[in-house]
């Protein structure tokens, strides 16, 4: 059993992954075509496999370097900071007019190239969507420090990694699965779904960074605070 505060930031890196409009709409639009099934597991095992290669490149990187042996301290509060300022702009960036048709626009051209793609280029394209996202790599970042503030066990870690993957996965699997209990009566709805996340849907995206950077920026703020009175009793 994980403890608490472990899980509520696991669920909630894991959550910044997972809700990604684009991707969404990629799986759904596989559901649409030939084997639909096989074709979107490809494709979530390519997801799967790069968030769960990037959080392992992350501990094993960063159980290498000296600073990382001491994240519960000053390089912690250094991390949450940063974090913070990275999804601010991120979520910021996210909300003007111009990234929104430019997004549209590469997710147009992607779509249109999907029906076409093979086993293996489909497997790619998955890791590849999953770490692409500059967004991402602050959440490995975060998961990845983590693990390493708390020393934990091997077993520990595969745990508290095999939660992490889980829900970074866990929007994306909702279309399969929409598909597969009711019978493929919902190709209707999985059109209208991809137009909307299109067109409609990267603004939450955006706002959901702002909450992530808010969240991690109180974070720095409590971690800076409860730096300065450890320096001011030793002082």
């Amino acid at each position: 059993m994980l403890p608490f505060h472990w899980l509520t930031q696991t669920l909630a890196y894991g959550l910044g992954i997972a809700f990604s409009p684009i991707n969404i709409a990629l799986v759904a639009l596989l559901m649409l075509g030939r084997q639909p099934l096989r074709r979107c597991a490809t494709y979530l095992g390519g997801w799967v496999l790069a968030n769960g290669g990037a959080l392992g490149a992350v501990v094993l990187i960063g159980s290498r370097f000296s600073w990382a042996l001491h994240l519960g301290t000053r390089a912690q509060v250094q991390l949450d900071l940063l974090s913070a300022g990275a999804l601010l702009g991120l979520g910021l960036f996210q909300l003007t007019p111009a990234v929104t048709l430019g997004e549209e626009n590469w997710a147009m051209q992607l779509m249109a190239q999907l029906p076409e793609l093979e086993w293996l280029p489909l497997l790619g394209l998955g890791a590849g969507c999953a770490l692409v996202s500059p967004e991402n790599l602050v959440f490995y970042l975060k998961e990845g420090g983590m693990l390493l503030t708390n020393h934990t066990s091997l077993w520990g870690d595969l745990e508290v990694g095999a939660v992490f993957v889980a829900v970074t996965t866990s929007l994306l699997l909702l279309p399969p699965l929409a598909w597969w209990l009711s019978g493929g009566r919902v190709r209707h709805l999985f059109t209208a779904l991809n137009d909307w996340l299109i067109h409609r849907a990267e603004w939450l995206v955006g706002v959901l960074a702002l909450v992530l950077g808010l969240y991690l920026g109180w974070e720095g703020i409590e971690g800076l605070h409860h730096l300065t009175v450890i320096t001011l009793g030793q002082g």
